[in-house]
């Protein structure tokens, strides 16, 4: 990991996303109706945010993990909606989309991934000013 100010900022907004992915996909939403398919762009929007977070704070080569973990979760999410829910319903079409979200974060981050540390030093920059 990169040597960041603010790092457990950083780490907190990730662990914040992650705990938003898992309330969202196993809690019960009673009366939610959403137009047929939206659901999968907000499993998109989803994984893809929490791919760019995760590839805000390590270095190039550490990429595929964080989109290693990433898909860990969408897995994990989707056995435990089958497994564990009465009300939710595991999809491959969901783990397309998380998937989806996943992969065009990478291609849109490779070689950006540490951002974070660049948006620290901006930062730093403005509070001079």
């Amino acid at each position: 990991m990169l040597q960041l100010r603010y790092r457990r900022a950083w780490i907190g907004s990730i662990w914040l996303m992650v705990l938003f992915v898992v309330v969202t996909s196993l809690v019960s939403q009673p009366g939610l109706v959403s137009p047929a398919g939206t659901d999968k762009i907000e499993h998109f929007v989803a994984y893809f945010t929490l791919t760019v977070l995760g590839s805000a704070v390590v270095t190039t080569a550490k990429l595929p993990w964080v989109a290693a973990r990433a898909m860990c979760l969408g897995l994990a999410m989707e056995a435990a909606q089958a497994l564990l829910t009465d009300t939710r319903i595991a999809d491959w079409a969901d783990v397309l989309a998380n998937t989806t979200g996943i992969l065009t974060a990478w291609w849109l981050i490779r070689g950006r991934a540490g951002w974070a540390l660049t948006v620290e030093t901006w930062l730093a920059g403005l509070r001079r000013h």
